[in-house]
């Protein structure tokens, strides 16, 4: 999508999701395209009927019914890559989430439209990276949720240990991301991650509807 033009339509939302998917190539890159097309994003992402956030807590909330352990729903929770909020937003609405929130968010235009919502606390403006772990402090947080970041652009499969590392003994990660990215080597991240005795895999669900056409896995962790 062309940062010139300020219509949003469902041609140019396309575009904008293939120019993503094809020019983007590191979590660099994505940073600088979200800068610069953050005041189109809630617009484009209805446009492709993304459904993201939503199957996200619909995943953690299935797991919850057939397990029959409950997050806190007033504890401490980060979202990994909290872009406009939309994520945050659906914790609080659907999961029925009270306490508080963190953001990790590389992008400060995408979070300055997060901002004013008032759904987060504490911003942390910084890029998940496979070689370096983030100032987030570690052993801190009930739930740490992720959707959409885990991708061969953005997050590396193995930043997923830093997101495990934020938790608290005991607590959560959640996770969607489009399933090729989980058949490639993120499943076998988090099955070295629990082979190494760090956490368990506790619940994974195929969803056919991330947005149109295209299948997402959701996943929740629990650390040991």
């Amino acid at each position: 999508m062309s940062s010139e033009s300020n219509e949003v339509n469902e041609e140019n939302s396309r575009q904008w999701l293939t120019d993503l998917w094809l020019q983007v190539t590191n979590p660099e890159e994505e940073r600088v395209y979200y800068d610069v097309t953050a005041y189109k994003y809630e617009e484009v992402t209805s446009n492709l009927i993304w459904r993201a956030p939503e199957l996200c807590m619909k995943g953690i909330l299935n797991y919850e019914q057939k397990s029959g352990v409950r997050i806190p729903r007033d504890g401490l929770a980060i979202d990994i890559g909290a872009g406009t909020g939309l994520s945050g937003q659906a914790l609080r609405e659907i999961v029925g989430f009270t306490g508080r929130i963190d953001a990790l968010e590389p992008s400060t235009n995408m979070f300055a439209i997060a901002e004013p919502k008032g759904i987060y606390t504490k911003y942390f403006n910084e890029l998940l990276l496979e070689d370096k772990e983030t100032s987030v402090p570690g052993d801190t947080y009930d739930l740490a949720f992720s959707v959409g970041v885990f991708s061969d652009r953005s997050a590396k499969s193995s930043c997923l240990a830093d997101v495990v590392r934020m938790v608290k003994p005991g607590g959560h990660v959640g996770v969607i991301c489009v399933k090729r990215h989980w058949d490639g080597d993120l499943e076998l991240v988090a099955k070295r991650l629990e082979e190494e005795g760090k956490i368990d895999i506790k619940h994974v669900e195929v969803f056919h509807s991330y947005m149109k056409d295209v299948e997402s896995v959701s996943f929740v962790l629990q650390k040991k």
